[in-house]
């Protein structure tokens, strides 16, 4: 049946279905998706009530598979954990009998090679053919190619592998395809369960909800199949649809039904002066999109002379659903725009599938330390120790235990701390691993799945009756237990050799993550459909939204195994079929409201740009009539908009938010300057150098650290942490120049310096003795160096032969504590200091050489305190030592990973400069501590991106950067 348009299919569909009530129950209507059946029934519902038709009699709607799962009602039929189990074991055995498989045998391998034979044999290909096929092409080349022998190699296998599962299948149940085949062999008395089919969809080369060739064949020889309609629009006939039809239903009848409708008009948005204009809309992302229509539709329900249609006749129409619901929960419950939809939200999702792969995560990584902090805190799960939970705090401490001894991970290593420390949250956490173990060693698969089972059963905290998700909650919970179920029965009966842990868990994971649960939400307001659903529904009004390059068309999915050349062998359509249908699904969709239709288009994705969909280039061809849209009111319509502009008056009307935004309220004025780092002036306190310096490289950050005393958040290092690292070298060299003096050295000297690099050995692996074995090799490399790099050791050594001068003592790790003079200006200015100078070389003529040693580079000259502070307190407290003054001449720091490794202080100025600038910031930055002044001022705004302290900072002086 030929239809000129969507309304005229709806029309033809209705009469074909619903002409007589008594056989309507004997007629199917096979549609794309759940959702477009939903949206067909609502349609025939309201052409036939509004007809004055006293009773409506509607057909069965139908996807394709639940057309065949009518048809196998009351035959024996494999699940698909099933069919995944048998697959599973025949590609074992074939390819451990002569045709081994090119590629290791992964779960989710097994699953692609699984739909691939599907595929195969719902486009009526035998496997003969196909292995005839392949072959054939691939043979003759196979020596000279070598991708062409990896295919060959792959085609053996698959071949093989699809007979003995075949031979399998046929020995053990029944799937789609020996369905097919014993229904066409008519070997059953059952009488078909329908006498008139409808298919509204067209093929698979056209549309990937499309019916396959043996679809077709099987329809058109099903006995007690009285008659089959198929209804499409001119459109998708003239994509090659037309002729697909015909050869595989040769002889079909051909009737024009219906006449177009009239077209909608389209809206545009108004151009801005001397501009051209545009035929969509555009937003900044999705979310932005879905702002517009909730603003076009509040202001329209608002205004009492607006001639637009009923909010429930107007559509927003997507081809990916799941950005677009997930934000309709925000979007129109902020704005108060009630809305209906479908939706088809992923089992992964759900809280109890977050848990469960909580579970998995935990197993997997042998209780890692950020899994078992995970799973001990997770609401859905309880270890219980003496009868009770650990709480939060027992689980913080132990977290931060864990981080202090380096762990990792491990059984072994969890059961040995366990027993030496006998907190509740560690013995909880060595209960569930030691308990998960055992589950994951049994020797049966249907045992494996057993232990799981009943380790959830044990150890799930259930929402209580009352709550709102408990519901919802049971049924993801129920879908989850079902496939767990599933998959033991299956291998219980057909394969029952034990798993792996990434293969239970990668089988489970990946059967989570393909389904998908379909509640309705909503039953008036705005109605959101994806493009299939869309099709279906009689609406006055429609935003196509989302038309970008990566929605619009909906890309197919690609084959994985094969290149596209040999694919087209075996049947598979091109590229240029499933555009052209695409295409043509657009331009029904285009005609398919009663009133206006208008598009829109984003420009960014997780930041980045995104292309807008060809589909935009061809709307000018429409030939819809054009109207600018009415202009939105500058009011705000949203919640979040009202907490800006009156939030007292929403504070008054209650509501979810009305507590906090009373709290909010309550505060002072954000412009106070508490909000901006100001925390009152505070007393003359001992300071620490490197602290201050903290205060310069950002002012928060002191305050972070050693005001309010936060911890610092730290990635977890499988080694020494950069402190622990520092403490190690300053160790290491203070004890090495302790020797080095006390046996009668001082200068090194390229004379000496291999007594030196001697000493500074046994010095480095008397220090490394004491780290783990894990740490003991690395650090060895650092210090001692290797066949292509030098050691720490040596290039501070070299560093010292450069700058020379007649060392007479070394105070190594030397205090500097006390009161202390520093100028700034003509004044002078007392200051204690608790500090700790890494090395300071006396020299034979009066002046001293500060040291620091930097494990990495050293710091920028305009942050930099250390070096010049050292000094002048060394000159003030040395004073008189061996009974002589001593006079600051030299200082620097031997950075590591710079390319020479000293960097000597006024380097680029003169060394009195730098001594006195350096105090003057070394004043300056007390002073602000003592006004109390925090502000977050990094001196390196990039160096916000590794903070530690990130999460508590406002990072308000960076604005758009």
């Amino acid at each position: 049946m030929r239809v000129p348009d969507l309304h005229a299919m709806h029309a033809a569909v209705a009469g074909l279905a619903t002409a007589e009530p008594p056989s309507a129950r004997s007629c199917a209507v096979i549609v794309p998706t759940r959702g477009a059946a939903e949206e067909l029934r609502r349609t025939i519902e309201d052409r036939q009530l509004s007809a004055d038709v006293p009773v409506v009699v509607l057909p069965d709607l139908l996807t394709r598979a639940e057309l065949y799962d009518r048809l196998a009602e009351g035959r024996a039929r494999l699940s698909q954990f099933d069919r995944e189990v048998i697959f599973r074991r025949a590609a074992l055995d074939a390819s451990a009998s002569g045709s081994p498989a090119p590629f290791k045998l992964r779960a989710g391998l097994i699953v692609e090679i699984l739909a691939f034979y599907d595929e195969l044999r719902r486009r009526d290909r035998t496997i003969d053919a196909f292995e005839r096929l392949m072959v054939g092409g691939l043979e003759p080349i196979a020596e000279v190619d070598r991708g062409a022998e990896r295919l060959l190699r792959l085609t053996r296998f698959l071949s093989a592998a699809f007979r003995e599962f075949e031979r399998r299948v046929a020995a053990t149940g029944g799937d789609e395809h020996s369905l097919r085949a014993a229904l066409l062999a008519g070997d059953s008395d059952r009488r078909a369960c329908y006498r008139h089919i409808v298919v509204t969809v067209a093929d698979q080369a056209a549309d990937a909800f499309g019916l396959w060739l043996a679809d077709y064949d099987l329809l058109a020889r099903l006995p007690g199949l009285e008659r089959l309609d198929v209804v499409a629009t001119e459109n998708v006939l003239a994509t090659g649809f037309h002729q697909r039809l015909h050869d595989v239903l040769p002889g079909i009848e051909e009737v024009r039904s219906g006449v177009p409708s009239a077209l909608p008009v389209l809206s545009i948005p108004a151009p801005a002066a001397g501009e051209e204009p545009g035929r969509f809309f555009r937003s900044r992302d999705r979310e932005e999109e879905l702002a517009r229509i909730a603003q076009m539709v509040k202001h329209h329900s608002a205004d009492a002379g607006s001639t637009a249609p009923a909010s429930s006749r107007v559509a927003a129409v997507f081809q990916r659903p799941l950005p677009y619901l997930y934000l309709a929960r925000q979007v129109f419950a902020d704005a108060g725009v009630p809305y209906q939809a479908l939706d088809s939200l992923p089992l992964a999702a759900e809280p109890f599938a977050a848990a469960l792969d909580v579970l998995f995560s935990f197993a997997a990584t042998e209780a890692s330390r950020p899994a078992l902090v995970e799973l001990l805190s997770s609401p859905h799960w309880s270890f219980e120790v003496d009868g009770r939970r650990p709480g939060r705090r027992e689980t913080a401490a132990l977290d931060k235990a864990l981080r202090s001894v380096k762990y990792f991970g491990g059984w072994d290593r969890l059961s040995a701390l366990a027993a030496e420390e006998r907190g509740p949250a560690l013995l909880a956490a060595e209960r569930a691993a030691s308990e998960l173990r055992e589950v994951i060693d049994r020797p049966a698969a249907s045992a494996q799945c057993s232990g799981l089972l009943a380790f959830i059963a044990a150890h799930e905290v259930l929402p209580a009756p009352g709550d709102e998700w408990y519901a919802r909650h049971l049924r993801a919970r129920a879908a989850v237990l079902g496939a767990l179920q599933g998959l033991r029965d299956a291998h219980a009966q057909f394969d029952d050799r034990p798993l792996s842990l990434s293969e239970l868990a990668g089988t489970v994971r990946r059967w989570i993550e393909g389904q998908t649960f379909a509640p309705r939400t909503g039953d008036t307001g705005l109605r959101l459909l994806d493009a299939r659903a869309a099709a279906y529904a009689e609406v006055d009004e429609m935003r196509l939204v989302g038309l970008v390059d990566s929605d619009w068309p909906d890309r197919g999915r690609r084959g994985i195994f094969y290149p596209p050349s040999l694919l087209g062998q075996l049947g598979w359509p091109s590229d240029a079929d499933r555009y052209g249908a695409a295409r043509a699904r657009f331009q029904d969709l285009l005609a398919l409201p009663r009133v206006r239709v208008s598009l829109s288009t984003f420009t960014l994705e997780d930041d980045a740009i995104v292309a807008g969909s060809p589909f935009l280039e061809e709307l000018d061809g429409a030939g819809l009539p054009l109207e600018y849209a009415e202009p939105l009111p500058s009011e705000g319509v949203f919640r979040h908009d009202a907490l800006i502009e009156a939030p007292h008056a929403l504070a008054a009307l209650g509501g979810p938010d009305a507590e906090s935004l009373a709290l909010r309220l309550s505060r002072s004025s954000p412009s106070d300057a508490g909000y901006h780092g100001e925390a009152g002036a505070r007393g003359p306190a001992v300071y620490a150098v490197s602290h201050v310096e903290r205060y310069l490289e950002c002012p928060f950050k002191y305050f972070a650290s050693y005001v309010l005393r936060l911890p610092e958040e730290r990635d977890d290092e499988s080694g020494l942490t950069p402190q622990e690292r520092g403490r190690f070298l300053h160790e290491v060299f203070e004890k090495f120049f302790a020797e080095w003096q006390a046996s009668g050295q001082r200068t090194i000297t390229t004379a000496n310096l291999a007594d030196a690099l001697r000493l500074f050995e046994r010095v480095a692996e008397e220090r490394l003795a004491t780290l783990g074995e894990a740490d003991r090799a690395l650090e060895r490399t650092y210090l001692l160096g290797s066949a292509v790099a030098p050691g720490l050791g040596e290039r501070a050594f070299t560093f010292e032969i450069e700058q020379g001068g007649d060392v007479i003592e070394r105070l190594l790790e030397h205090s500097l504590e006390g009161e202390f003079v520093f100028r700034a200006g003509e004044g002078e200015r007392r200051v204690t200091l608790r500090a700790k100078a890494d090395r300071i070389d006396l020299l034979a003529d009066g002046t001293l050489r500060v040291i620091d040693y930097k494990l990495g580079k050293a710091p920028k000259p305009a942050r930099a305190l250390q070096l010049p502070v050292y000094g002048v307190c060394a000159e003030q407290s040395l004073e008189g030592r061996h009974g002589r003054s001593w006079t600051f001449a030299r200082g620097g720091y031997v950075a590591f990973r710079e390319k020479n490794p000293f960097v000597a202080l006024g380097q680029s100025t003169s060394l009195a400069e730098a001594v006195t600038l350096g105090q003057q910031r070394f004043l300056a930055a007390i002073d602000g501590i003592e006004r109390g002044t925090f502000p977050v001022r990094p001196d390196e705004p990039f160096m916000c991106t590794r903070c530690a302290y990130g999460l508590v900072c406002r990072k308000d002086y960076i604005g758009d950067e």
